[in-house]
């Protein structure tokens, strides 16, 4: 703990990396889901909120090489059938 504490003090740039990551990943996320679920139906705000492994999927393929199996896409492509599902009830 205070090894990782010392090393974001000597690293100022990246505590500040650290502090936007966590300020703009759950609270403005949650914050913009729950805004979304007051402002419109369950259904089409669900379903925009499961789209980032759609977004995710390109990016980790072209941009950082990464190397996935049908099981991601196949997963990916069941959780979008399910929020679908969910948007047409």
């Amino acid at each position: 703990m205070k090894d990782t504490l010392r090393q974001g003090l000597n690293h100022p740039a990246a505590l500040w990396r650290i502090i936007g990551g966590a300020f703009s990943g759950p609270f403005l996320g949650v914050s913009l889901s729950l805004f979304a679920l007051q402002h419109t139906s369950i259904g089409v705000a669900s379903t925009l909120m499961a789209l980032p492994p759609i977004f995710l999927l390109p990016i980790d393929y072209f941009y950082f090489k990464e190397k996935f199996g049908w099981g991601a896409i196949g997963g990916t492509g069941l959780a979008m059938t399910g929020v679908a599902i969910l948007f047409l009830v």
